[in-house]
């Protein structure tokens, strides 16, 4: 029921499942506009004895319900990725020129399109909370700060796991410091660059001011910040569409954001 009922009507906006509805149950909407606070959704909206709110027997059925629909929707993910998976097989397609296409196009798009534009850009410009990532729970700088670790990752071929042990194998990086050890260097350099840019938001954020506080109208100090990364984003795409010519690949496409027009 929940599936059918994620984007109804072909509506972005009619969230029903994934993360940000289990981020909404948990923490409430943030009513704080650009001013400190995030949601403040008290423990008694699920507490069937003292219930603050109404239906906390339903609310916390569908939080149930959600959290698990996620885990199953992880694990589906998860086996698609296998050795015999379906997403293995298409990117091993093509003597795996199907694979390095779809790894630098997906580079490129979540840098340039989707964090630069829509998630970062498009808040500044409008100094929305609202169009900020994480609008309950204000742990936007985390989410943007990883969205570049797993950039970082896909073009590295390393994946540190949660219990600090550490996954690697074959890559774009030994790919591209065989074909262009310049072009490789300067990769890394962008990618290092970002990370380094969001670092200072990530520090900023927990020293008390949030993301919504930064892309706040008059904040100076806080939107310089988050310009700030979107500079480098952009110039990491660069990077990316550079080793895209470099290996001569065909198609592709790295999407594009209105709002870095």
């Amino acid at each position: 029921m929940l599936e059918s009922l994620q984007e109804a009507g072909g509506v972005e906006a009619n969230v029903a499942t994934g993360y940000h509805a289990i981020e909404f149950l948990l923490w409430g909407q943030d009513l704080h506009g650009t001013k400190a606070g995030a949601g403040e959704r008290p423990a008694t909206d699920y507490d069937l004895k003292n219930c603050t709110g109404g239906n906390c027997d339903r609310r916390a059925a569908y939080l149930t319900a959600v959290t698990d629909l996620l885990v199953k929707d992880l694990k589906d993910a998860a086996a698609i990725w296998a050795q015999d998976g379906k997403a293995r097989e298409a990117v091993m397609a093509n003597d795996g020129a199907d694979g390095v296409r779809a790894l630098l196009t997906g580079m490129g798009s979540l840098s340039f399109g989707e964090l630069a534009g829509d998630r970062i850009k498009l808040g500044l410009m409008l100094h929305d909370p609202e169009e900020e990532h994480d609008c309950f729970s204000d742990n936007t700088h985390a989410s943007h700060y990883n969205d570049a670790v797993g950039i970082k990752n896909v073009y590295t071929g390393i994946y540190k796991r949660i219990d600090g042990t550490v996954v690697s194998g074959a890559s774009l990086a030994n790919l591209m410091s065989t074909q262009n050890a310049k072009l490789n260097t300067a990769m890394m350099s962008r990618l290092d660059d970002t990370l380094a840019a969001l670092s200072v938001i990530v520090k900023q954020a927990n020293s008390g001011e949030a993301y919504d506080q930064m892309i706040g109208a008059g904040n100076t100090e806080g939107n310089a910040l988050l310009q700030k990364v979107v500079d480098v984003l952009g110039a990491q795409t660069k990077a990316v569409e550079r080793i895209i010519a470099a290996l001569n690949i065909k198609d592709a496409k790295i999407t594009k954001s209105d709002s870095l027009k």
